[in-house]
C-alpha cells in the first residue's frame, strides 16, 4: 500500500480554532475553495458539519495528509468536546436540558425551578449561527483563525486581549470583515474577562480555579448553563432569592429574563439577548464572589472565598469542640457534585463506581452496580472494560470529598 503523500504546505492550526477555519485557510494556500479541497483532494464532498461532528473517515485523511494528530482535529470539532462540553450529539435525549441544567443550583434553590423539557435540544449550540471575534486577534495576526469557541454563545470577551468580541463577515483565509465600521477594541468590564478567562481555562486546560477550589471543566460549563437559566427564571417564581435575581439584572443594566416573556432554552434566544444573558451571568458571579447577594443554591460556596484560620476565643474553640465530628449534609452536596462530574469525567465515575463496588466481586453484582450507574446518566463506555482493584481504590474519592466540607 502506497503512503498518502502528504501536504508541502498547509498553516499549523492555532489553539482553539474551528475546523472549517483551518481547512478555509489550508485551501487558500492552494489557491482553492474549501469545498473543491474536501472533495478533490480529500474525497469528500459536500461536508456541512465540519464544526459540530464531521466524519471520522475525514478527520483520519486530514490527519494522514497534514501530519497533524488525529485527537487534536477531533478538538477541532464540537464532537471532539463531548461529554466535558455537552453530553451528546443527538437531539432526541428528552431529558437532555433537565440532566444539563436543572441537577446543579447557585443562585436559586433547586425546588425554586420549574423543571423544563425542550425538543431537540443540545447545550450551547445555538439556534442562529454566532459571527463573532477578537479585533486585536484578527487584525493583529495573519493567520486570521476564527477560534471554535466564537461559533457558540460562551463568551463575551476574549480571553487573551480582554476585549469585546465583534460581529465578523467573511472567510478565513481569503477575506474577513467588521459588520461594524468602527472596530477599535472596546475594553470588557473585570466581571466579564473573568468569567471569560474561566470558559477558555476550561476549554484549554480542562480545569477551571474557583475560589473555594479547582473543579472539572465540565462542571464548569454546566454551573455556567445553571446560572443562565437561573436568571431566566420568572421572578415570581423565585421566593426570596428574586431580590438576588433583580439586583442581579439592575447591576448589570438590562431588564430582567433580558425582556423576555415567555421562557425558550438559552440556545434558542436571539443572539441580542443572549449576549445580555452572559452579561448578567459574569455581573453574578462577581456580585457572589463580593458577597453582595445572598447564595441560595447547593453550589453556590463554589464561588466564596475559602474560610480562613485563625486565632479564636476559647469560647468559640470550646463550641467548635462539640460540634459533630462530621458534615452529613456536606457529604451529601459533594456526593452529588462527585456524581456530576462523573457524568463527563471517566476517572471521576470509575473511583466512584470503585466506591460503590466495595465489598462487592461477583460479576452479577458489578454488573448490576453498573446498571444503577448509566441510570444516573453515567455514560456505559466509562466503566464498560474497567473492574476494581482492590479496597484502595476508591481512595481517591474518599479523599477529595472530605477535603469539601
Amino acid at each position: 500500500m502506497k503512503p498518502v503523500p502528504r501536504w508541502p504546505l498547509h498553516p499549523a492550526p492555532v489553539e482553539g480554532e474551528a475546523l472549517s477555519s483551518w481547512l478555509h485557510r489550508v485551501a487558500a494556500c492552494y489557491q482553492m475553495d474549501a469545498r473543491d479541497l474536501l472533495e478533490n483532494d480529500l474525497g469528500h464532498g459536500q461536508v456541512d458539519d465540519l464544526d459540530t461532528a464531521p466524519p471520522l473517515s475525514l478527520l483520519t485523511a486530514l490527519s494522514q495528509r497534514s501530519g497533524i494528530d488525529l485527537d487534536r482535529l477531533r478538538c477541532m470539532s464540537i464532537a471532539g468536546w463531548v461529554p466535558w462540553l455537552l453530553d451528546s450529539l443527538d437531539e432526541q435525549i428528552p431529558a437532555a436540558l433537565e440532566t444539563y441544567a436543572f441537577q446543579l443550583s447557585v443562585l436559586l434553590p433547586r425546588h425554586k425551578r420549574k423543571i423544563r423539557t425542550a425538543a431537540r435540544w443540545r447545550a450551547w449550540l445555538p439556534r442562529q449561527p454566532v459571527g463573532r471575534a477578537c479585533p486585536l486577534c484578527l487584525d493583529g495576526s495573519a493567520e486570521q483563525a476564527i477560534l471554535l469557541a466564537w461559533k457558540l454563545p460562551l463568551m463575551l470577551s476574549c480571553p487573551r486581549h480582554g476585549c469585546w468580541l465583534e460581529p465578523y463577515w467573511g472567510v478565513p483565509g481569503r477575506y474577513l470583515g467588521w459588520e461594524n465600521a468602527d472596530t477599535t477594541p472596546r475594553a470588557a468590564a473585570d466581571a466579564i474577562t473573568t468569567m471569560d478567562r474561566r470558559t477558555w481555562q476550561a476549554l484549554t486546560m480542562g480545569y477551571v480555579e474557583l475560589p473555594r477550589r479547582r473543579i472539572h471543566a465540565g462542571l464548569w460549563f454546566r454551573l455556567l448553563r445553571t446560572v443562565l437559566d437561573e436568571l431566566n427564571t420568572p421572578l415570581s417564581y423565585c421566593g426570596k432569592g428574586a431580590g438576588s435575581i433583580r439586583y442581579v439584572w439592575e447591576r448589570c443594566g438590562h431588564p430582567p429574563r433580558a425582556g423576555q416573556d415567555r421562557w425558550r432554552p438559552y440556545e434558542m434566544l436571539d443572539s441580542a439577548v443572549q449576549l445580555q444573558m452572559l452579561e448578567a451571568a459574569a455581573t453574578a458571579f462577581d456580585l457572589l464572589e463580593s458577597q453582595a447577594v445572598i447564595p441560595r443554591g447547593e453550589q453556590a460556596a463554589l464561588f466564596l472565598s475559602a474560610l480562613q484560620s485563625g486565632a479564636t476565643s476559647g469560647l468559640l474553640a470550646k463550641e467548635r469542640q462539640q460540634e459533630p465530628m462530621h458534615d452529613w449534609k456536606g457529604m451529601v452536596r459533594a456526593i452529588n457534585e462527585a456524581f456530576t462530574e462523573a457524568r463527563y469525567n471517566p476517572e471521576t465515575a470509575r473511583s466512584l463506581f470503585a466506591l460503590a463496588a466495595y465489598g462487592k466481586r461477583d460479576p452479577d453484582s458489578l454488573e448490576r452496580l453498573r446498571d444503577e450507574f448509566a441510570q444516573e446518566g453515567i455514560p456505559p463506555a466509562f466503566l464498560s472494560h474497567y473492574e476494581p482493584d482492590g479496597p484502595f481504590a476508591c481512595r481517591k474519592v474518599s479523599d477529595s470529598l472530605s477535603r469539601k466540607f
